[in-house]
């Protein structure tokens, strides 16, 4: 347990912190706490090639939601978005480690640097930290990495005037950079020569596509070359092309998009409740058209559901529920699930019990947030149960822990309405 009141200071001194935050009257944090424990065992140790990591938890710190899992470096960190399941914590840890500023000091490490990133920084010079750190903030899918070893030179050929080298394309392309070491001047030298403004799609960079800080992120379904439109747009748009042989079920149902018919465009804006835009665009003037008009927002989301259910009696079974049909169901208590979710897989039973306690008196109902959305209702985590009341219109979230007791008393405090006929 770190002590709060020196948070700050004290993750400057560590090379690596990975800090859970948690509260106490959080039952996400609970659930979500036991997979972090198992991955900390390999985080602390750390994999073969990997970093031993140190693992901490802080409760009831200062934070607008919980729970979060940061990773600090140095004093900087990223935020983990993705999956707490313990191989993907594990993963995500090596990789946002290794992502950082680092300092190298053997001749393995120099040469893992720049031909397992697609683009990476050697700098020769120590005095520059300060000022990359910065050069971080605003260039954070590159691997900036210090060197200390002192053949550093002679093992990468490079001459006594050099005061760094980039690599793009995993080693493959390389520039040599003798100029005066300033924060100006290198990050010219970096974005003249960055070669590519958007990414190809791997699981690297979907994970620097959601690095701090967050930009919207364009996927391009297509082939050919968009160099110049996500240059154009790269302060504003992290843009990710998706050639054919990339395309996977689960970035398709990730983006709620059903079959690929090329080209096509999607845009995901993590900072506005995840919403997705979407077009089928014939050119790059359709394609600029459609940025430009997200940019200046004159599109409409659209959401994932699945095809409606036709439903035979509410009194006698839990309703499917798909996010086209949501706003029909009045007066029903909905539970939102996702299928890899193993806490709803704990979690379902329960619910059944409650269907049968309540069987005739009232409606419930069942969500696969993994394949649905709602409008104007952005699904944080799961499991969660709703109530939509059909005379205010009301939605009430239940904020408790999932037992059976605990839920009934839920249900028999929100009023003594009838089920709605439109069920």
């Amino acid at each position: 347990m770190t002590n709060i009141t020196n948070l700050d200071k004290w993750v400057q001194k560590q090379n690596y912190t990975l800090i859970f935050f948690t509260r106490d009257d959080c039952n996400h944090c609970q659930r979500l706490e036991e997979e972090l424990e198992k991955a900390s065992e390999m985080i602390n140790v750390g994999t073969p090639g990997s970093i031993g990591i140190p693992v901490a938890k802080i409760k009831n710190y200062e934070l607008n939601r919980y729970p979060i899992l940061r990773l600090y470096v140095k004093g900087l960190y990223t935020e983990h978005s993705g999956e707490w399941e313990q191989k993907k914590l594990e993963q995500w840890a090596d990789l946002r480690a290794l992502s950082y500023i680092t300092e190298s000091d053997s001749e393995p490490t120099i040469r893992w640097i720049h031909e397992s990133h697609n683009i990476s920084v050697l700098v020769f010079n120590n005095s520059f930290k300060q000022e990359l750190k910065w050069l971080k903030t605003l260039k954070h899918h590159i691997h900036f990495t210090y060197t200390t070893l002192p053949n550093a030179r002679s093992l990468l050929n490079v001459d006594e005037d050099t005061t760094l080298v980039m690599f793009t394309e995993k080693g493959i392309n390389r520039y040599d950079y003798d100029g005066e070491i300033t924060y100006e001047k290198v990050f010219k030298f970096v974005e003249d020569h960055e070669d590519k403004y958007y990414q190809e799609f791997t699981q690297d960079s979907i994970e620097t596509a959601f690095y701090e800080p967050k930009k919207p992120v364009l996927f391009i379904f297509d082939e050919k070359d968009y160099r110049d439109l996500a240059k154009t747009h790269q302060k504003e748009i992290n843009t990710i092309l998706v050639k054919l042989d990339q395309v996977t079920e689960r970035l398709l149902n990730y983006l709620g998009v059903k079959g690929i018919q090329r080209p096509l465009a999607v845009i995901y804006d993590q900072n506005h409740s995840q919403k997705k835009y979407r077009t089928q665009f014939s050119d790059l003037s359709d394609l600029r058209k459609f940025v430009n008009n997200f940019l200046n927002n004159k599109l409409q989301p659209y959401y994932k559901s699945q095809t409606p259910i036709k439903n035979e009696n509410w009194e006698k079974q839990i309703l499917t529920v798909v996010g086209e049909d949501l706003p029909k169901h009045d007066n029903i208590f909905i539970y939102f699930y996702s299928s890899w979710c193993k806490v709803c897989q704990k979690f379902t039973p329960i619910f059944e019990q409650l269907f049968n306690k309540y069987r005739g008196q009232k409606a419930f109902g069942m969500f696969d947030a993994s394949e649905n959305e709602i409008k104007d209702q952005f699904i944080k985590e799961v499991p969660m149960i709703r109530w939509y009341n059909s005379q205010t219109r009301q939605v009430v979230t239940f904020d408790g822990p999932l037992t059976l007791e605990a839920l009934s008393e839920f249900i028999d405090q929100q009023g003594k309405k009838q089920v709605s006929d439109d069920l």
